[in-house]
């Protein structure tokens, strides 16, 4: 099995035992197709039984209209003043590029932003950090892109990549369990957790989306900074 370093490749739900195998496949750019590149590297692998989780990430670089070139990007002041008291990662620019906060006041709306800062605000001096995120919503925390010092890709320091309106992972998750015959979750995982986007109808039968988070904790499918290109895991559990 292909490991992902740093990164466990075992879990456990319910006393059930489950692998989460890494798939490597090439560098997907803007021009690729999804189910190309599945077809190539994730089909040949896939058993009976099996649960495919594909990176957020991916679904937006292949998908038209989840893709957002910096130069379309007009950065407002207030994108400017919010991104001063954004927390900062280790190696992770996250939402400390005003281009970047500006998509996502795009994604959100101006109004919705600046309700999430004053309830974001209020929340923190009640001790209860990190709500901004949470009452802006429209999945503005799975945001990727405009990594601008943090990569060597030119594709993410020049797009933003939104991800897909839960209705629109949902069609996605069904077309591709449709095409492959087995459950489907399409996943964002960053340094504070693992996001479900969007769940099958077949796997929404069998786990519910706390328990998918369960087996999917600790972001197994990894990321470009560590020179391995594992966006899709085939879960399988172990008997």
């Amino acid at each position: 099995m292909n490991s992902n370093p740093g990164r466990e490749l075992y879990t456990e739900l319910n006393g059930k035992k489950f692998a989460r195998i890494p798939v490597e496949t090439k560098f997907v750019e803007i021009d690729d197709s999804l189910v190309d590149v599945l077809d190539e590297f994730a089909k040949p692998k896939i058993e009976n039984g099996d649960i495919m989780a594909v990176s957020c990430k991916i679904v937006s670089i292949t998908t038209p209209g989840l893709t957002v070139h910096k130069d379309s990007v007009k950065i407002s002041l207030l994108a400017r003043i919010i991104v001063k008291f954004v927390k900062k990662w280790p190696n992770d620019i996250g939402y400390s590029s005003p281009r970047k906060m500006q998509v996502a006041i795009n994604r959100a709306g101006y109004g919705r932003i600046i309700f999430s800062i004053i309830g974001g605000l209020l929340m923190k001096l009640l001790g209860k950090p990190g709500y901004f995120y949470r009452l802006a919503g429209n999945q503005i925390n799975a945001i990727d892109g405009f990594t601008v010092g943090y990569t060597s890709k030119p594709i993410f320091e020049n797009y933003a990549f939104l991800p897909p309106r839960p209705y629109e992972a949902k069609n996605i998750c069904n077309e591709l369990e449709a095409r492959y015959g087995v459950p489907v979750a399409i996943m964002d995982g960053n340094n504070i957790e693992n996001n479900v986007m969007g769940m099958s109808n077949k796997l929404e039968n069998m786990y519910s989306e706390e328990e998918w988070k369960q087996i999917m904790a600790g972001n197994p499918q990894g990321q470009e900074d560590d020179g391995n290109n594992t966006p899709v895991i085939l879960v399988r559990e172990i008997k």
